[in-house]
């Protein structure tokens, strides 16, 4: 090697740590990587092909775990699967931005292609050597045969691209490494040891690392495992070892030369398998190494992380179905210029595809009104459903037998065609479907794009899923709390039937000691109703229905109302300057009703007065004939009605909460919860009359509650039922 070529390594030779990865391997990985078909072993294999990715495996498992729990296992397969997917993830990230970003190129990591070969080869030779000698653990010989030389790839990894030819070529090879070790100031076989040390718990191949260039009279006296990677590397020349190398390896390690014979072979063979089913690999030798517009086929991976990386981090946080659909609808315009897409649900029951979600340039119709029935099989969305796997309208197997559904689904979805894509949704194994409209122009793009819309949906899949069990476990808190609030409900319940038992019991026992014109007893009777309405909406706690009981009688509205307001004078306090009155009907009929609904409905709007006139004034209670409700319900609108009317003049009703009034927590009190009117309006409807407001402010308000009559008590009876 030139004196210039040498300087000019020494002034770009950097600190920075880097390994090269095989391109072909590196690609495989990140195309596997996002097949939802591939499981953890399967990326496994790939990362224990290739030393970089081993190495980098192994430092990441380090990093993660105590260093305990980084040495139970020297395994690739239990290294893999400690980092996971998102490790991997990492990995491959890091290795695009080092290999495609910084002037790594794709020509000049295959240039490598005899370092990876011959890496991968002493693995398997090692691993072969251990079980033949019945060394153990096995694994720790694969990994220190695959790390052996990664000194020379941590060196190589810092050569400019001027310095790629000699790459090529493993003898060529040896000038620029003399090199770049003079520079580095030590031999790759101690850099790799450093690294190895510095970012791994893998001692023992560290030390394989070290010696694996080591004398032969040296190596005599070094540990089985250095030994046997020091003969895997011997071994693993190309085309094929001397015989002076087996004579002295057979002496080392106590084999015979048949035997090493045999097992280098079959290292080799196993070593070209994966290399051809890796794929062929470009010839280098018409390469124009001195062009700065090298082609990088790592250009489209990049792309591909990158979008994906995107797409994972807004999944990330979407809080809803609705977000995550939003972020496929997104995620499909922008980077495949897809915008039309219908999600489909499969329905075990009717055995049907059935519309649930839909976006895009489609026609107007409600997304759930499409149904797919599976029985029609030659259709691409049940073929795609039966089969599992993603079909299209473009091939021309499909197109020429396309259905009348498909052929309106296209025309649905205003497009030349359609793509069909399944996917696992749900615990019990279901299968969704992405209908996707496609324009045969883009077609030819769209199909080279698949691995990577492949991905995307399987991402968004994944945190439909996620979004799935969240939704479940939610539920089955709520559940558990509802339980768990209602087995409270009916101890609280039940201790409160006791007292009011007993308390009826003794009114029972006043009303026999009182003279039978005694006033008292209309009093006794008030409050024994009112106890008894009391156990009726306790008993409503714990109703499955959670109403009230419907219980109807005949009811005298005015005695009833009358009642309402003696027990509410009785009540009042002594300083309260409160004036109850009544204006009543004679001519009012008894009706047909739920008296407690109508007493609650009174009681509310009564204590609601009192409590807007702190400073005392005037409530008045009117009952009326109506010949038809100022606002009809239901077939009441010529029934005649009864109106009774609640007014104060009082300060009058806000003019800001007028439109929510009877609304949970609105009002305009302080320290009340804003319940009363919203009960009220509730029992009013519960007896299918209006409940309706009138308020001057200053002047005072009148609530009007307009229950029907009906002709005879059947009637009434029938309108009650239906409204529970």
């Amino acid at each position: 090697m030139g004196l210039a070529v040498a300087a000019r390594i020494a002034s770009e030779f950097t600190g920075r740590f880097q390994l090269t990865v095989f391109p072909i391997i590196l690609k495989r990985l990140i195309l596997v990587r996002h097949d939802p078909s591939i499981a953890l072993p399967d990326l496994s294999r790939l990362i224990r092909m290739d030393p970089a990715l081993c190495f980098l495996a192994i430092r990441l498992d380090r990093s993660m775990a105590s260093r305990a729990k980084a040495a139970d296992s020297s395994d690739i397969d239990d290294v893999v699967s400690r980092i996971g997917l998102a490790g991997i993830d990492a990995i491959t990230t890091q290795v695009i931005a080092d290999q495609a970003l910084n002037g790594i190129h794709h020509r000049q990591g295959l240039a490598l292609e005899w370092l990876w070969r011959h890496c991968l080869t002493t693995a398997l030779l090692a691993q072969g050597l251990a079980l033949a000698l019945d060394y153990r653990p096995v694994e720790d010989a694969y990994t220190a045969g695959l790390l052996h030389d990664i000194g020379k790839l941590a060196l190589f990894a810092r050569t400019p691209a001027a310095c790629a030819p000699m790459l090529a070529d493993a003898v060529e090879a040896l000038p620029l490494l003399k090199a770049e070790e003079q520079v580095a100031g030590a031999d790759h076989g101690r850099i790799g040891a450093q690294l190895i040390h510095r970012y791994t718990e893998a001692w023992f191949a560290a030390d394989a690392a070290m010696y694996h260039t080591a004398t032969t009279a040296a190596v005599v006296n070094a540990l089985p495992l250095v030994q046997m990677v020091w003969s895997a590397n011997r071994l693993a020349v190309e085309p094929h070892p001397t015989s002076e190398t087996y004579q002295t390896v057979a002496r080392l390690l106590g084999l015979d030369s048949q035997q090493l014979n045999h097992l280098s072979h079959a290292a080799q063979e196993k070593a070209l398998m994966v290399a051809k089913e890796l794929g062929d690999i470009p010839d280098l030798s018409e390469t124009d190494w001195t062009t700065d517009t090298i082609t990088i086929p790592l250009c489209q991976v990049i792309k591909a992380k990158t979008v994906l990386s995107s797409i994972y981090q807004q999944l990330l946080t979407a809080s809803s179905r609705g977000s995550i659909m939003r972020v496929l609808r997104q995620s499909l315009s922008v980077f495949m210029g897809i915008d039309a897409l219908i999600l489909v649900d499969y329905d075990s029951n009717s055995n049907f595809l059935i519309g649930r979600f839909a976006a895009g340039s489609i026609l107007p119709m409600d997304v759930d009104r499409l149904r797919i029935p599976l029985t029609a099989s030659d259709c691409l969305p049940a073929i795609s459903h039966v089969s599992g796997e993603t079909v299209n309208s473009f091939s021309a197997a499909h197109r020429r037998k396309l259905t009348i559904i498909d052929q309106q689904l296209i025309a649905y979805m205003k497009k030349d065609g359609i793509l069909c894509m399944p996917f696992r949704s749900g615990s019990d194994g279901g299968r969704a479907m992405l209908l996707l409209g496609i324009d045969a122009g883009d077609w030819t793009w769209v199909e080279q794009q698949t691995t990577l819309l492949a991905a995307i949906v399987a991402a968004v899949a994944e945190a439909l899923e996620r979004e799935r069990q969240r939704d479940e476990q939610s539920a089955s808190r709520a559940a558990d709390r509802d339980a768990s609030t209602m087995s409270k409900t009916r101890k609280i319940v039940h201790e409160i039937n006791n007292p009011l038992s007993i308390i009826k019991n003794y009114l029972k026992v006043l009303n026999l000691r009182l003279d039978d014109q005694s006033s008292a007893k209309n009093e006794l009777r008030i409050i024994n109703e009112e106890i008894s309405r009391v156990t009726g909406l306790i008993k409503s706690l714990t109703s499955p229905s959670e109403r009230i009981p419907v219980s109807l009688d005949t009811v005298d509205v005015n005695a009833t109302i009358a009642d309402l307001l003696g027990l509410f004078r009785e009540s009042l306090p002594g300083n309260a300057n409160i004036v109850l009155k009544q204006n009543l009907d004679a001519h009012i009929p008894a009706i047909a009703s739920d008296r407690n609904r109508l007493k609650q409905a009174l009681i509310n709007l009564l204590k609601n007065a009192i409590e807007s006139m702190p400073d005392g004034g005037t409530i008045q209670v009117i009952s009326r004939m109506l010949e038809a409700p100022s606002r009809p319900v239901g077939n009441t609108e010529t029934a005649r009605h009864i109106k009774i009317s609640v007014c104060d003049d009082g300060p009058g009703i806000d003019e800001s909460i007028k439109n929510d009034l009877f609304k949970v927590n609105v009002t305009s009190k302080t320290g009340h919860e804003g319940l009363g009117l919203s009960i009220v309006q509730e029992a009013v409807a519960h007896l299918k009359g209006n409940l309706l407001c009138e308020s001057t402010p200053g002047r005072g308000t009148c609530f009007h509650i307009e229950l029907p009559t009906g002709d005879n008590e059947s009637d009434n009876r029938t309108a009650l039922d239906s409204a529970t």
